[in-house]
């Protein structure tokens, strides 16, 4: 039985070929680069929204539904709900396309 064995390409048939393969790393690496900034894009987002939803209902305690919408508006956020149970005041804000929900409860007296 024979064995068949190819020649070994030569220095010139390679070359390039890192080029090639330096591309590709920062063709990768760009597109993960890009996912990661998007992820920390919506993580803010997310962050801002619910800063903004605990402000509200701050302000929904002490100044009720006009209170909690200005603040809101104030805040670059719309209030998409809001209630009171008993001495809780409950809102729902959308900021950015993020919705947030926080409550809020008057202190000691």
């Amino acid at each position: 039985m024979t064995t068949r064995t190819r020649p070994r390409p030569t220095a010139r048939a390679e070359r390039g070929s890192a080029t090639l393969l330096v591309a590709g790393v920062l063709v990768a690496s760009s597109a993960v680069l890009a996912g990661l900034g998007r992820l920390g894009e919506s993580a803010v987002a997310r962050a801002r929204a619910d800063a903004v939803a605990d402000l509200v209902a701050l302000a929904g305690v002490t100044g009720g539904r006009p209170g909690a919408v200005e603040v809101g508006r104030a805040n670059g956020a719309e209030v998409v709900q809001f209630d009171i149970h008993g001495e809780v005041t409950v809102v729902a804000v959308r900021r950015q396309g993020v919705e947030s929900v926080a409550a809020a409860a008057p202190g000691p007296r």
